[in-house]
């Protein structure tokens, strides 16, 4: 298991399980400051809509969440930690 933090560990980490088809951990700031702790399968990257305003605000990743067993949409940048289920 590997634990990235940085914004460009996160975002290559995560195009390597899209192409794996692997299962990552991750730890998420959601919009009201809290961190959740989810366990997802990427499967590609989104543009997010434009009310974000940092330089990588705008990329998200859509996800099948095994917490909500429902694909969602995570923004790349509040994704604190990432680690790899292998």
């Amino acid at each position: 298991m590997t634990t990235k933090k940085s914004f460009s560990d996160i975002y290559d980490a995560l195009q390597d399980a899209m192409r794996r088809n692997n299962r990552v951990s991750i730890k998420y700031n959601k919009l009201e400051s809290t961190m959740t702790t989810r366990t997802i399968d990427p499967k590609r990257f989104v543009v997010l809509p434009e009310r974000q305003r940092t330089k990588y605000g705008r990329i998200g990743v859509n996800a099948f969440c095994h917490l909500r067993q429902d694909y969602r949409i995570f923004a790349v940048y509040r994704i604190e930690e990432l680690t790899n289920n292998q």
